[in-house]
């Protein structure tokens, strides 16, 4: 009778390989998670914003109704006066938001991440 015996496996240096391959996309996504979370407050403090708007509100009335959500929300690093466009009302009523700004997080060494953020609310005043 013949024994074939056969390892099967990874070899060490697959082992290391991996283990770096993971390491570099858990650090990439431990870098990028608090950016994002801090966007999706952001995000639906633009959209309830958005949807509160009256007939009449002034652009400065609207930025500090953002502000106050944002100042709710902990948002910090974004502000409405810098970041927020507010266009004047269209002919069918329509007010423009536009968010617009960078996020930049040290990765590796000298090596940043930057995420670039651009998102039009549009607005009907009720």
């Amino acid at each position: 009778m013949k024994n074939n015996s056969h390892q099967a496996g990874l070899t060490l240096i697959s082992w290391i390989i991996l283990i770096l391959l993971i390491g570099f996309v858990a650090m990439f996504g431990f870098r990028l998670f608090p950016i994002y979370m801090e966007y999706y407050s952001i995000n639906a403090s633009m959209n309830t914003a958005a949807h509160r708007i009256q007939v009449g509100e002034t652009p400065a009335q609207i930025r500090l109704s953002i502000d106050n959500l944002f100042t709710i929300n902990g948002v910090n690093d974004v502000t409405p006066g810098k970041n927020v466009t507010i266009s004047s009302p269209q002919a069918d009523n329509t007010i423009t938001l536009t968010l617009r700004y960078d996020e930049r997080v040290s990765f590796i060494g000298n090596v940043d991440l930057l995420v670039h953020f651009h998102k039009i609310y549009r607005a009907t005043p009720h």
